[in-house]
């Protein structure tokens, strides 16, 4: 049986916050080296990411959650949004410009990996992938892994990867969330690579090559801290500091109105 984890609302309204303002930053900057005509949003959520790309042109948009995003939440066309479980095999019957799914897989099961990434390619020659390393620590986060494993998945299905985003990302800090600017990879089927601007060709990372982590030394010391807690306790942990995050919002809220 399919894990089936429970979400909180302080989750969502914590996620959002940092969903939405990490997408103004990299939407635009994807969008002026991929060029996708349509977007496939796996484990979008209430859709931060979706309306972006809308409001930076790409209309031809679908995300993909659980049945548990209640409809009223959605920050697009309900319509575009398909309910189904990413842990599980689907198929849309059509192909997408560019699949993206961005810290979503650290929350399946980790016997899900293989299926969510069959998932991912069968839509797109092109992914957007993030994912949590080993002691990124967050809310429900069973399976962490290091990039080089989702590379593997990725690689033994003939896609092949691209560290383009990360190098552009460095100055963003104040925006773009860190799991973002540090995890953030570009996966390409190797027949549609002829077609990537020389900008992005030129960031591919040869087999063989590890990619590196690109975290401070201080990010880097906190996964370490939280890699040897139980995931139970940093889910516990996450819990409190969305709490109190969004309390803080709440308050500053108030101060402006």
């Amino acid at each position: 049986m399919i894990h089936r984890y429970q979400y909180p609302a302080s989750f969502y309204a914590y996620q959002q916050v940092g969903s939405s303002s990490s997408a103004s930053v990299v939407v635009p900057l994807a969008l002026d080296h991929l060029r996708p005509a349509s977007v496939l949003d796996v484990g979008c959520g209430a859709g931060a990411w979706v309306a972006a790309w809308r409001e930076n042109g790409v209309r031809d948009c679908v995300g993909v959650d659980g049945d548990y995003v209640p409809a009223s939440q959605l920050l697009f066309d309900p319509g575009d949004f398909r309910p189904l479980d990413v842990a599980s095999p689907f198929r849309l019957g059509r192909q997408f410009g560019l699949v993206q799914c961005l810290e979503v897989a650290e929350h399946l099961p980790p016997a899900a990996s293989g299926t969510l990434v069959d998932n991912l390619v069968a839509h797109s020659p092109m992914v957007l992938f993030s994912a949590a390393a080993p002691g990124q620590g967050g809310e429900n986060h069973i399976n962490e892994r290091p990039a080089e494993e989702w590379r593997g998945l990725f690689q033994s299905r003939g896609y092949a990867v691209f560290d383009c985003l990360r190098p552009w990302l460095r100055d963003s800090a104040a925006t773009v969330e860190p799991w973002y600017r540090y995890n953030l990879l570009l996966f390409v089927r190797h027949d549609a690579i002829g077609g990537l601007p020389d900008a992005v060709r030129a960031k591919r990372v040869p087999a063989g090559t590890p990619l590196p982590d690109v975290s401070p030394l201080p990010y880097r010391a906190r996964k370490r801290l939280l890699s040897m807690l139980s995931p139970m306790l940093v889910t516990r942990l996450a819990r409190a500091k969305h709490a109190l995050l969004n309390g803080v919002r709440a308050v500053i809220q108030e101060q402006h109105r």
